[in-house]
């Protein structure tokens, strides 16, 4: 594989940055303001990945999900408090400002695909990681199948004449996985994220990796 990456796709939480105690405590304070019940921050590892709607989804009381007079407005009060909040809690993981210099440094290309909501995504990726450039951040949008529908992953590729075996995804997800084997890209599962090394093998890791800077040994 030596000489031959240009580009690699990273997903968000739970791969460049650690944000599951903001993501827990952004559904937790909406849960709590309509009176329902909380989760442990541990939950949230499962509840995330499918984007906002999935995750609010899990976490709501199965009555309110069933109740879109109800669930609308959870969903938009969520919305809001985690739009405020992104980037406040959240930081990048140990070694990932070091593996990004280093992939900058030669001349790798830099792009995030989240399920975040796009908006929130690019705001997050520009607070959190100011030093580095990245050719692409995109997150949720309403045009665009979510992951692990490959359609944003294949714009990345089509937008920037990459092929995919060219492009290394990196995921701590399924949902990732996934995505990464739906566009043609190379998937590495990440073992510092939200899911375990069995649900990366099963849905399509090729390689997999204990820390950032393991990634710089496929290039």
């Amino acid at each position: 594989m030596t000489s031959k990456i240009k580009g690699v796709v990273f997903d968000l939480d739970g791969t460049l940055i650690d944000s599951l105690e903001e993501i827990a405590t952004a559904t937790n304070r909406t849960l709590e303001a309509f009176g329902y019940p909380t989760h442990p921050e541990e939950a949230f590892k499962y509840f995330a990945g499918h984007g906002a709607r999935v995750l609010v989804e899990r976490a709501a009381p199965k009555d309110v999900v069933a109740d879109p007079h109800r669930f609308e407005p959870l969903l938009e009060r969520f919305l809001s408090a985690y739009h405020r909040l992104t980037g406040t809690i959240a930081h990048p993981y140990e070694g990932i400002p070091d593996l990004l210099t280093a992939l900058a440094e030669r001349g790798i290309k830099l792009f995030v695909l989240t399920n975040k909501p796009h908006e929130s995504a690019g705001e997050c990726v520009a607070d959190i990681m100011p030093h580095w450039a990245f050719d692409q951040v995109l997150g949720a949008r309403d045009n665009v199948p979510r992951k692990p529908d490959p359609a944003g992953a294949v714009e990345i590729l089509e937008t920037t004449g990459i092929k995919g075996e060219e492009m290394l995804y990196l995921g701590d997800t399924a949902v990732d996985m996934k995505t990464a084997v739906g566009a043609g890209m190379v998937p590495v599962g990440v073992l510092w994220g939200f899911r375990e090394r069995k649900e990366l093998e099963e849905s399509g890791a090729k390689h997999l990796i204990n820390h950032p800077l393991e990634l710089l040994e496929l290039l």
